[in-house]
């Protein structure tokens, strides 16, 4: 037992090392509107919503939807990597997916959900905004299926650089949002705590 236990913590840890991590990220506050059908428009009433895109080590982006929501159930962090491409021209960065698996966490509502939610979306980041139009979000909720469109608009935007290399995560203690302690990088928001002291934030 003692062998097994040993074989699966090394996996871990071999898992944590060559996982991606982010390198930089921006974070962009804004508002998001929630439709049945057609993708509609930012207005007065529509909600405040965050978005965090991360450009991560390995080459990828990441794509985070924070604490999502609509007709008062809030569905939580959607976040988007595997099937996230992007193209970078001209100073212009546009992100697309095609009915892609987002995991969902941070809610209570993930589980009924099966953690995750089928998304397909078209965002463009230019000059620090971003514009996010989401449609086919696909949601399965104990066996009811509903479709939901959303446009995400930022106002504000504020990036960060992560020099964190893998070994110095892996001496690090590392926390999730409510404070307790992790063996390893969990998907979404990591908080890290390094041997100088220091505290970042890693979205994996």
């Amino acid at each position: 037992m003692k062998r097994f236990l040993l074989s699966a913590m090394a996996l871990v840890v071999a898992f944590a090392a060559n996982a991606a991590t982010a390198v930089e990220t921006t974070t962009f506050q804004g508002k998001i509107a929630v439709g049945a059908e057609t993708i509609p428009e930012i207005g007065d009433d529509s909600d405040a919503a965050t978005v965090v895109f991360s450009k991560m080590d390995d080459g990828t982006y990441q794509f985070v939807l924070q604490q999502f929501s609509f007709s008062g159930l809030v569905i939580g962090d959607v976040t988007i990597t595997k099937g996230l491409n992007a193209e970078e021209k001209d100073g212009t960065i546009v992100l697309t997916t095609d009915n892609v698996e987002a995991p969902v966490t941070n809610s209570d509502m993930a589980a009924m959900l099966g953690g995750k939610v089928l998304i397909t979306m078209k965002a463009t980041i230019k000059e620090g905004k971003m514009v996010a139009e989401l449609s086919n979000i696909h949601v399965n909720l104990l066996g009811t299926e509903m479709d939901v469109t959303a446009k995400f608009e930022s106002s504000s935007s504020t990036t960060g650089i992560n020099s964190v290399s893998t070994a110095s995560v892996q001496t690090s203690r590392i926390y999730d949002l409510s404070g307790r302690e992790l063996p390893a990088m969990q998907k979404g928001l990591n908080i890290v705590k390094m041997a100088n002291g220091e505290t970042v934030k890693i979205i994996k």
